[in-house]
């Protein structure tokens, strides 16, 4: 039996595969022709004409060239719209197209019945939440267990695959260029010391500076595209000390026509360049997440990470103690928690917010107002919470009565906190 620990980094214009393999003990960029351009997979897909077929990367444009097919494209947005597609006189809807797509994406490495997936991280540029519920609910239909999908950031990605590749705890900063035709990317890692545990701290910014691919296809445009990089270089990065670069995307996929930028960034710096570093990066998410305690014990901040840890005070067993309602580091889409209180002469529940770099901390207010009033500890509640975003907390409170003293009115108090 095959067990997989996959990582897919989704976009609208290419998408890659890749797997952790346990014996290099690394991630490793999937390709069925072995061919590293390959493993950037168009996220497009062709539906062969009068029939039932469907085609998806390089195999779809062939189809779409021999005049047999139909093609759809940038499934991501698409999905994030909600949107439809009508091939045939038959609509068919972004959540059908882009299940099919990473169906067939997945049908590459899943080629035997001895084959399964442990886990499967997807990594995307912007954490939608309209497109996180649908990647869960395809994996649903490609009866992918519940606990063995996972989204994040292509931010903590980036984080997962500096720290995998060096096997230990990372010392120096990092960054990143991203160049794509949907837009060019920074992102940078940080080391905040003297914390225990070590933070980790990653940031993105959209570069203003962008700009369409085509322009690589002619000297003029080469030279264009190689000023417009060497300025971003110098502005990002500026006086910071900086131990490594990478370079990644289409964009980098060469890299003969930025001989300027080349030359400021390995001034004093390692420069990497190549692709299917963000799908690596999920991959070692991924095979974490089927270890009993994680390889990397930081609080990783980032985007789709919550930076605050939120606690109320209860009393459990006669002693005062701090119910962890979420913590920081967490990933928000992922932190759901649920707890049952008994109320002792109380009108509001506090919560205690300590963001991670700030000495002060929050109080958040529930007020209880709208249940019946009763004798001390005969309200039992029940609270749970979840996040609707990174920044929003919602809770809700649901009264269960006591027993048949004081059955349940059957009230319910939903409030959202913003962090």
């Amino acid at each position: 039996m095959k067990n997989w620990c996959l990582g897919i980094d989704l976009c609208d214009d290419y998408s890659q595969l890749s797997y952790y393999n346990r014996k290099t003990s690394g991630a490793e960029a999937f390709s069925a022709n072995q061919d590293e351009q390959l493993c950037l997979v168009p996220t497009i897909l062709c539906k062969k004409k009068g029939s039932d077929q469907w085609f998806i990367g390089q195999e779809a444009y062939h189809q779409a060239l021999l005049g047999d097919g139909i093609i759809v494209d940038r499934l991501v947005s698409l999905a994030v719209k909600s949107g439809t597609a009508t091939m045939e006189e038959r609509k068919y809807t972004a959540a059908e197209l882009l299940e099919c797509f990473i169906g067939k994406l997945l049908e590459l490495i899943l080629n035997d019945k001895d084959s399964r997936i442990m886990q499967l991280v997807f990594t995307v540029q912007k954490l939608e939440p309209v497109l996180m519920d649908l990647l869960v609910k395809i994996g649903d239909r490609l009866e992918i267990p519940r606990d063995a999908i996972h989204i994040v950031s292509h931010t903590e990605a980036y984080l997962y695959y500096v720290m995998g590749r060096g096997g230990s705890a990372p010392q120096h900063t990092s960054c990143l260029f991203d160049l794509t035709e949907s837009g060019f990317h920074y992102y940078e890692m940080r080391v905040v010391r003297g914390r225990t545990p070590q933070i980790i701290e990653g940031i993105h910014e959209e570069l203003e500076e962008s700009f369409s691919l085509d322009i690589l296809e002619h000297e003029s445009g080469m030279k264009l595209a190689d000023s417009i990089v060497c300025a971003c270089a110098q502005r990002m990065l500026g006086k910071k000390v900086v131990h490594s670069v990478y370079l990644t995307g289409k964009g980098f996929q060469q890299t003969d026509w930025a001989p300027e930028s080349l030359k400021l960034l390995c001034m004093g710096r390692r420069v990497f360049a190549g692709q299917n570093l963000f799908a690596q990066g999920a991959a070692y998410i991924a095979w974490d997440h089927t270890r009993p305690e994680t390889a990397y014990p930081y609080i990783c901040l980032c985007e789709g990470r919550i930076s605050s840890t939120i606690t109320m005070e209860v009393l459990h067993r006669g002693k005062s103690c701090q119910l962890v309602v979420a913590a920081a580091g967490s990933n928000w889409y992922e932190a759901r928690a649920d707890a049952e209180l008994i109320v002792d002469q109380e009108d509001q529940i506090h919560f205690q917010v300590q963001t991670i770099g700030s000495p002060e901390e929050k109080i958040w207010t529930l007020s209880l107002d709208l249940f019946p009033k009763r004798p001390p500890r005969t309200t039992r509640l029940e609270l749970i919470f979840a996040f609707v975003e990174e920044n929003s907390m919602m809770v809700r409170v649901i009264d269960k009565g006591f027993g048949e003293l004081f059955p349940s009115c059957g009230q319910e108090i939903k409030q959202f906190f913003a962090l």
